[in-house]
C-alpha cells in the first residue's frame, strides 16, 4: 500500500492556519504583500487541514476492516487503475498547457507585463518539465 501522510503534516496544517489569523490580528492594517499574505497561509493551512483530515478518516476506515483495506490495494495495483491514471495525468496535462498558454495571452492582450512575464515563466518550466521526465523515465525504465 502507498506511504500514508504523516500525522505530522496535518499539524503543519493547523501552525500554517494558525499564523494566518495571528497574522490577521497582529498586522490588521497592512499595505502591499502583507496585507494578502494572512489569507494566502489561512487558505494554505485549512487546505493541508483537510487533507489530513481526509487522511486519517482513510486509514480508521482501511484499519477497521482489513477486507476494503486489501481491497483498496489491489485497486491501487490494478493495471487497468494504472492506465487510467495515467491516462488522466497525460490529458490533464495539455489541458493545463493550454490553460497556461490562453492566461499568458491575455496578459498580454490586457498589458499586464509583470504577471504575463511569470505566466511565461511557468509556461516554460510546464513544458520542459515534461521533456526533462521524459528523459528521467525513458532512462529508468
Amino acid at each position: 500500500m502507498k506511504k500514508s501522510l504523516k500525522p505530522y503534516v496535518f499539524y503543519l496544517g493547523i501552525f500554517i492556519f494558525a499564523v494566518g489569523i495571528l497574522l490577521k490580528f497582529i498586522f490588521p492594517a497592512s499595505d502591499g504583500a502583507l496585507e494578502q499574505l494572512p489569507f494566502v497561509l489561512t487558505g494554505f493551512g485549512a487546505g493541508i487541514i483537510g487533507v489530513g483530515v481526509a487522511a486519517m478518516i482513510m486509514k480508521k476506515r482501511t484499519e477497521k476492516d482489513p477486507q476494503k483495506a486489501k481491497q483498496y490495494e489491489i485497486n491501487e495495483k490494478d493495471e487497468r487503475n494504472i492506465l487510467i491514471r495515467e491516462k488522466a495525468c497525460y490529458a490533464a496535462w495539455y489541458v493545463t498547457l493550454f490553460v497556461l498558454a490562453a492566461v499568458t495571452m491575455a496578459l498580454f492582450v490586457m498589458g499586464y507585463n509583470v504577471a504575463f512575464c511569470m505566466v511565461l515563466g511557468a509556461f516554460f518550466i510546464h513544458i520542459i518539465s515534461m521533456f526533462v521526465f521524459i528523459i528521467y523515465y525513458s532512462k529508468k525504465m
